[in-house]
């Protein structure tokens, strides 16, 4: 089978032999000749029962050739004169190390290393200014109000400031804005900076202000903790790993260094979503802490987790010998609901734990909750494939 040589500039690629001379490597074709340094190897792989060879371009150094031959005899010459003018030794162990051999050692590497790597990542954010999570929290907020119902009801955004404010901390560096949003999504969600979006089929599910003053806990203990910026900061820099990971040392093998897709999809699936369990489990820990100094009662926080598996996760009648499917632990991105009720239950029932109530009655929060006066958004969300 004869060697080939590929110049990057044309798919048709010359077709010869490929030699291994004492100081140079020279690839002979009938059209024409090409001699190169061994000093200009920039990698050597044996892929399946072929060799690749890329070698730095002689006429233009940011260009590499590739030459594909099938001598192990030219393989063994050029792996030997090659380590012999190396200069760093383990440098030119890991160039010439078999390719699933390294394959292996990066992700035995990447097992090891993922732990340290994970806690340094975890303190990275105290790099980044609180202004960044403000300035996020600024535009997200505009934009919320732009592009969804907002209710604008004095009552009920005066009764949101309130226990807002009731549960904020002293040393809380954040200044929360609470956006009510008309539409029958069971939801709340926090962004980085101080906003906190409420859907009205969340706000309708509860019975007292109680319950809402533990989901707003949770989600002002998200911001508090500046889990959003913590979370960008973890993703982005495990997708860095894995591509430097598994990208290194394998130059020219078109199979993984396309995959840059997979990593993405293998850091949102598994690290984000474990990373979002320790955020979320951290949540409710500082959420209790919040209710604590603001001398309320947890039994609401309790409550909503209750109906949460009550009308959510429980199966309804005739529907339990049905096959249901559940999400693996290590894949969700949210505890099991019945550790957060043992966790919840295990907190508010120590003798310390305050009793105490917002002043609203559950009368009075039934009217609350039910206002609302949606105002019409200021731009209608367009999706951009829509153009295409």
């Amino acid at each position: 089978m004869e060697d080939k040589l590929y110049d990057g500039k044309t798919a048709v690629p010359f077709v010869g032999k490929l030699v291994s001379e004492t100081e140079r490597i020279v690839f002979l074709s009938e059209k024409k000749s090409f001699s190169f340094e061994y000093s200009d190897i920039l990698n050597l792989d044996a892929v399946g029962k072929e060799f690749r060879l890329e070698i730095r371009s002689s006429e233009n150094p940011l260009l590499s050739l590739v030459i594909v031959f099938y001598s192990q005899e030219i393989y063994q010459a050029v792996l030997a004169e090659r380590r012999s003018r190396l200069k760093i030794p383990f440098l030119s162990l890991w160039q010439n190390t078999n390719f699933y051999l390294k394959l292996g050692l990066l992700l035995l590497t990447a097992v090891l290393a993922f732990s340290v790597y994970n806690t340094g990542l975890s303190y990275a954010y105290f790099f980044v200014p609180t202004s960044y999570d403000k300035k996020q929290s600024e535009i997200m907020s505009g934009w919320v109000r732009d592009y969804f119902s907002e209710c604008t009801s004095p009552g009920l955004k005066s009764a949101m400031k309130k226990i807002g404010a009731k549960l904020k901390d002293k040393d809380d560096p954040f200044e929360y804005d609470i956006i009510v949003i008309k539409d029958d999504v069971f939801n709340a969600f926090a962004m980085p900076g101080g906003t906190i979006v409420v859907f009205t089929e969340l706000l309708k599910k509860t019975e007292t202000p109680e319950e809402l003053a533990g989901v707003l806990a949770h989600e002002m203990a998200h911001i508090h903790k500046r889990h959003g910026v913590r979370r960008q900061i973890r993703s982005v820099g495990n997708v860095v790993l894995l591509s430097v990971g598994i990208g290194s040392g394998f130059e020219g093998v078109e199979a993984l260094e396309n995959m840059d897709s997979l990593y993405e999809v293998l850091s949102v699936t598994i690290y984000d979503q474990k990373f979002s369990r320790e955020y979320e489990s951290e949540a409710d820990e500082v959420a209790l802490e919040k209710l604590k100094k603001a001398n309320l009662a947890g039994d609401g926080f309790l409550t909503f987790f209750e109906r949460v598996k009550s009308e959510y996760e429980t199966p309804e009648e005739g529907e339990e010998n049905q096959e249901s499917i559940k999400v693996p632990d290590f894949l969700s991105s949210h505890p099991a609901t019945d550790d957060r009720i043992s966790y919840v239950k295990g907190i508010i029932s120590q003798p310390d734990y305050p009793k105490g109530k917002l002043g609203i009655s559950n009368k009075e929060w039934k009217r609350i909750k039910d206002l609302c006066s949606p105002a019409k958004p200021k731009k209608e969300f367009k999706n951009p494939l829509d153009d295409l």
